[in-house]
């Protein structure tokens, strides 16, 4: 007698839902298909019809795909911005997508398509935003240099590094969204992973599958609401940021430097006078007030935008992590007058003497206390989270492999349909993928100038760690929503570093900064690809409730990538060289946080042990409440920021609550309404978040094109 097969996700199936799947009965957005989501059931059911159905349903039309997939490359760019700003990636482009297919009445199919060669477009951005930047960093920002003013990445070793960066990143996403088609069938059909959230995005496909006028009419008004919203923020944003207003600087005789017209109608009368409490969107304590702490508001856009997406809850909990940076551990940094690393004097300096040395705008203490002493323990938090996430789920290891085992049976007679064609992409093609992205990332390198053993050694480390990594983080995503891009990155920056140190890898400078290169190169290939893999992970989920094959759906998100990828490296560069510079008043958290965590391993300036406090904050708050992650990057990011999510998350919470709950009981709402009327305030917040960014890029283009 076999064993009885047993599940670790699946949900209770419904009496009703079992008898009309028993009478090939129950069709696509049928009611008993909402309550029978994740029962295993009901997906072995739909990708049965998908099969045999799905090749009419599923249209796969290229002037649509492009459509998203120039969307979504716009995004890549612009999400940089939003990442450097924030330290989180938002994607607006599955939005925009899906209110112009609603507003051209496609099909619930092709706008799953189309939103996800756009998403597989602007997903190309993560690793550009996270780690990418901290090469640049490295080499040029002031707070990054050694004794004597000696860089652990020299300048000259940039020259080579956007051709390898792009190509390595292009295989590397590619391989990524190859390795799910393993875990396709086991944990979407089998034992569909819960991917908390997913709901909302089938309802909103059964919105558009009526095409009624009043669904039409609605994507327009949406629209417009985007339209109006990003014209409006990208006019402050102007007036906020763009310099263009010349003014004589405090304490500097005949120095002058420009403005914004903000700054010029609310600030001081000089530019940097320490008893302004305006200054380029932020109000804040004046440098004179700043004895033991700095308390401020950023009137951001992205900010409130972001707060408004991710509800009171997590924005109060990243919050929490930043309160207890600036209300706890900085005023005790500065009070217990915690000495701060000047590497121009090759010293230890009391954060008095340092602010009055240290080349930044406006410094007092207790702002270098947080970014020199403080965020040092902030990313050991990061990290410390990342990593206890990742220990809490060590038993998927075993179910991984166990997974892979099964899989291997599933071979071109599950994939090809005869006499109709591919239904699902053709599992062989992992492998080829596999050499084809190891052999491409080892040739650039040497190309590069880099070791030719290390270089293959590097192709093949990235391969391994892409898949296995990868797959953990796709099972977390699919299980709390949230992918683990950070912790899993953190861990590969350091096996990488390990591997090349133990190889002794130099750069084509022949000097030791050939480690960290390669590593950070290497771990921005694999934030993108395990972000693409997650991301391609969800729009399956959602393809198999609208009929989607999963065939189109990976020619979709790889068009989407290789178009991307350009434009993410391009955006890449531009804003890693301007952030590096100074030019880019930018927070940049996971950027700085991979530049010190570098620094640490190439034995630089940094404390060890505020490393660790860091290390232990993060697996306490992640064993405590599983957001450990979430915390470390509240205790990163600057208190205005932080305190305008939180403005944004409130007021998503109180209006629901005042507002939209008692009106629609009043008037008797249903819940495609309330959809609607939720959708509207997400167009809103997009409009609020692109037109910010978007007018970012713009300032950022113009710096670069006038010399800064």
């Amino acid at each position: 007698m076999g064993k009885v097969k047993r599940f670790t996700y699946r949900n209770p199936v419904t009496p009703e839902g079992l008898k009309k799947m028993e009478r090939d009965e129950l069709d696509w957005f049928d009611v008993e298909m909402f309550s029978n989501f994740n029962t295993g059931v009901l997906e072995e059911y739909l990708d049965e019809k998908n099969r045999t159905r799905g090749f009419n349903r599923s249209k796969f039309q290229w002037r649509k795909v492009i459509i998203g997939v120039l969307i979504g490359s716009a995004f890549a760019v612009i999400n940089q911005y939003i990442g450097l700003k924030i330290g989180l990636v938002v994607g607006g482009a599955w939005y925009i997508m899906y209110l112009l297919g609603l507003m051209f009445r496609w099909s619930p199919t092709e706008i799953n398509l189309t939103s996800g060669s756009a998403t597989g477009a602007d997903r190309t951005c993560t690793g550009f935003v996270f780690s990418f930047p901290a090469i640049y960093l490295l080499a040029y920002h002031a707070s990054y240099e050694g004794a004597g003013g000696s860089r652990i990445v020299p300048p000259e070793a940039m020259e080579t590094l956007l051709p390898v960066a792009l190509i390595s990143a292009m295989a590397g996403g590619l391989m990524g969204v190859m390795y799910f088609i393993i875990f396709r069938r086991i944990w979407l059909i089998e034992d569909p992973l819960p991917a908390p959230g997913f709901q909302a995005s089938v309802k909103l496909m059964d919105i558009a599958n009526d095409i009624s006028k009043g669904a039409v009419e609605q994507a327009r008004r949406s629209i417009r609401l985007v339209l109006m919203f990003l014209g409006i923020t990208m006019f402050l944003t102007f007036l906020r940021d763009f310099p263009m207003v010349v003014k004589d600087v405090f304490g500097h005789p005949g120095a002058t430097t420009k403005v914004s017209l903000m700054d010029d109608w609310f600030g001081p009368a000089m530019a940097h006078d320490p008893s302004a409490h305006y200054y380029h969107g932020h109000l804040n304590m004046s440098v004179n007030e700043s004895v033991y702490t700095q308390v401020g508001f950023s009137f951001s856009g992205i900010a409130i935008a972001i707060g408004w997406f991710l509800r009171f809850r997590t924005a109060f909990l990243v919050g929490v992590g930043c309160l207890l940076t600036w209300f706890v551990i900085v005023p005790m940094m500065v009070g217990m007058q915690v000495p701060i690393y000047v590497a121009s004097v090759d010293s230890y300096l009391t954060p008095q003497n340092a602010a009055a040395l240290i080349s930044l705008t406006d410094p007092t203490a207790p702002a270098l206390e947080a970014a020199r002493t403080a965020k040092v323990i902030a990313i050991g938090a990061i990290l410390g989270g990342g990593i206890t996430a990742l220990a809490k789920m060590m038993p998927t290891f075993k179910t991984v492999i166990s997974d892979i085992q099964k899989s291997k049976g599933e071979g071109r007679s599950a994939d090809w349909i005869p006499g109709k064609g591919w239904y699902n992409w053709p599992g062989q093609h992992i492998k080829i993928m596999m050499m084809v992205a190891g052999t491409v990332i080892a040739t650039v390198f040497i190309v590069g100038g880099f070791p030719v053993l290390q270089s293959i050694a590097f192709g093949g480390l990235l391969v391994l760690f892409t898949f296995l990594l990868g797959a953990i983080a796709v099972k977390v995503s699919g299980e709390v929503g949230t992918t683990p891009v950070s912790g899993t990155s953190f861990i590969c920056l350091l096996m990488l570093w390990g591997v090349f140190t133990a190889l002794a890898v130099v750069s084509p400078y022949d000097d030791p900064s050939g480690a960290i290169v390669m590593a950070l190169v290497g771990t921005t290939v694999f934030g993108t690809s395990i972000s693409l893999a997650s991301d391609i992970t969800w729009d399956f989920k959602v393809g198999i409730y609208c009929g989607t094959r999963p065939y189109h759906m990976m020619k979709a998100e790889t068009t989407g990538i290789v178009v991307g990828i350009s434009f993410a490296a391009m955006g890449a560069v531009m804003f890693s060289k301007l952030l590096a510079s100074g030019e880019l008043d930018l927070p940049a958290p996971q950027a700085h946080a991979f530049a010190i965590f570098a620094q640490m391993l190439s034995g630089g300036n940094v404390s060890f042990a505020l490393f660790g406090l860091g290390l232990c904050i993060g697996i306490f708050i992640e064993l405590l409440t599983g957001m450990g992650t979430a915390f470390g990057l509240g205790m990163y990011l600057p208190l205005g920021h932080t305190l305008a999510i939180m403005t944004g998350g409130a007021a998503r919470d109180i209006w629901e609550k005042k507002i939209l709950e008692p009106k629609a009981e009043r008037e008797g709402w249903d819940e495609r309404k309330r959809t609607f009327k939720l959708l509207d305030t997400y167009m809103i917040a997009t409009g609020l978040l692109i037109g910010e960014a978007v007018m970012g890029t713009i300032i950022a283009f113009t710096l670069v094109l006038s010399g800064g």
